[in-house]
């Protein structure tokens, strides 16, 4: 087969008359050097070349490893307690799932199967526990994995798989390969396991980056402060277990001898007998008599200056407010205002950020996994109280204009319809009933030809449909669920189509004279 020929004429013209004008001007810019590849796309970036056979996850992209972010995180009490701080704001808010798309035609969205998934999403811990430990890979490493179970087409559990065993691979423009091609190899005891495409695997960093494929941990940030942290804790641990500096120093006549002093220092060793501590204990020495008590001058083991500092600087590293750790004042002159506006401040750079990040995995979860796009993951009580009392007060004001209805912020605030009084049901317009009914037949006509097929061991690719309400899909898949013959299935779409569409369609209306359906839908 003869190969495809493209013609540059026209570009290679472009590039003699840029050369040309170059070379003639006086200083130009010089004739741009030849390009090695032509028409091709962009590199993402400039990689070491060979990087897929480096094994060791993080290596050769000049990052910290994983089992010094991990050290970092335990040994340091500044990055602990900003940790913990962030694990316990997320854990305490309520969760719920809801409708993406308002409803319009009278039926339910049914949420109670995803509902009960999250309460357990990986089949053993709750949902508080299985959140715990991926906030604690993302603060830590930046490498949140979770492998979805899918059996049979369902899923069936969400299991999180430490991600520092994880090796992103890269194709030739550096990105992450497409499916099927593999695109995540796990390393254990220094060998590569397996590999699992992008649609395997769900690999989550955060803080992304354009020049590695790995994220970064905001300890990361912090280093050089937190290597003075460190230091300054072992100097502070020093001062208690290795230092000799008594707390106060006796003079006493310059003509005892050694083993008179320790005589008495033993003599008053008695009389004090207790629990003081040596460094606390009062020593006698040999004086000239000009001062007979004077106190040494003590290190900087109380001084918190430095701690404080250090504190500040990891929260600003993961977005806390100094506050929650008592750095700030609470009282006082602009310290209760102060608080009080840095609660806000808290949300935009902590807060907001990661439940963000954590709806747009769980959607996406509910979506590819679940199959069910017509849902979504929603934190509830997230806002500040000052934003949501802003928000309601506003609500207030489009509501008395006219703007909007009550139905509108029932709908932005996720309020399931059993708790929306007894407002009626809408419907669709007269004009537009038959219209959609006529939709409806064909999508169960179209579904049912494909579930005849796969009775039939034909390949058939998986049904889906924006018209019918999801309930009905739902009461369909589980009766297709049961069937054994393509017989079977037929009759699970000829007692809609011939009688029983027009009351799951129009619940709230009164329905009129069934037309029996006909095959093939024209």
């Amino acid at each position: 087969m003869d190969a495809i020929k493209t013609d540059l004429t026209e570009r290679l013209g472009a590039l003699v008359q840029m050369a040309q004008a170059a070379n003639a001007a006086l200083f130009g810019p010089g004739a741009p050097p030849q390009p090695l590849l032509d028409d091709e796309p962009p590199r993402l970036f400039e990689y070491q070349p060979g990087i897929n056979l480096v094994t060791v996850p993080r290596a050769g992209f000049g990052v910290l490893p994983f089992s010094v972010l991990r050290a970092l995180a335990q040994t340091s009490k500044e990055i602990r307690l900003n940790i913990e701080l962030i694990k316990r704001t997320i854990r305490g808010l309520e969760w719920d799932i809801i409708p993406r798309v308002k409803q319009v035609i009278g039926y339910q969205v049914v949420t109670k199967e995803v509902v009960k998934f999250f309460e357990q999403p990986d089949g053993v811990h709750d949902f508080d526990s299985w959140v715990n430990q991926l906030l604690e890979t993302l603060l830590t490493i930046d490498a949140v994995t979770i492998y979805p179970d899918v059996q049979d087409g369902k899923l069936v559990s969400l299991d999180l798989v430490d991600g520092a065993t994880i090796r992103p691979l890269l194709d030739l423009r550096g990105r992450i390969p497409r499916p099927p091609q593999p695109a995540y190899l796990q390393m254990l005891y220094g060998m590569p396991v397996t590999h699992y495409s992008a649609n395997c695997l769900i690999y989550a960093p955060l803080n992304t980056k354009t020049h590695t494929p790995y994220g970064e941990s905001p300890i990361e940030w912090t280093l050089m402060a937190i290597n003075t942290a460190d230091r300054h804790d072992a100097v502070r641990l020093g001062w208690f277990t290795e230092g000799n500096i008594p707390g106060v120093l006796v003079s006493v006549s310059p003509d005892w001898t050694p083993e008179q002093l320790a005589t008495f220092t033993e003599y008053f060793d008695a009389l004090a007998k207790g629990d003081i501590q040596r460094a606390s204990k009062i020593l006698f020495v040999p004086g000239n008599g000009a001062q007979s008590i004077f106190q040494p001058q003590q290190g900087d083991a109380d001084k918190i200056e430095v701690d404080k500092w250090l504190m500040q600087v990891v929260c600003w590293a993961f977005g806390n407010n100094p506050a929650e750790f008592g750095l700030i004042p609470s009282s006082g002159l602009g310290g209760s205002g102060y608080v009080q506006g840095m609660e806000n401040a808290h949300y935009r750079s902590m807060i907001g950020p990661i439940t963000g990040y954590l709806k747009a995995l769980f959607d996406r979860i509910i979506r590819d996994y679940m199959h069910r796009p017509d849902l979504q993951f929603k934190w509830v009580g997230l806002e500040p109280p000052e934003d949501e009392l802003r928000r309601a007060q506003i609500d207030q004001v489009y509501l008395s204009m006219g703007v909007y209805s009550p139905a509108y912020v029932q709908e932005r605030l996720g309020v399931p319809g059993e708790f929306r009084g007894s407002s009626p049901v809408v419907g669709l317009p007269a004009q537009f009933s038959s219209l959609f009914e006529r939709a409806a037949k064909y999508e169960l006509h179209r579904w049912r030809q494909n579930a005849v097929a796969l009775f039939k061991g034909k390949t058939r690719e998986q049904f889906m449909s924006d018209v019918l309400p999801l309930d009905l899909q739902n009461e369909i898949r589980a009766r297709l669920n049961v069937c054994r013959t393509a017989d079977e299935a037929a009759e699970v779409f000829d007692s809609l189509l011939n009688g029983g569409l027009q009351k799951r369609l129009f619940p709230a209306q009164e329905v009129g004279e069934v037309q029996p359906f006909h095959y093939p839908y024209p």
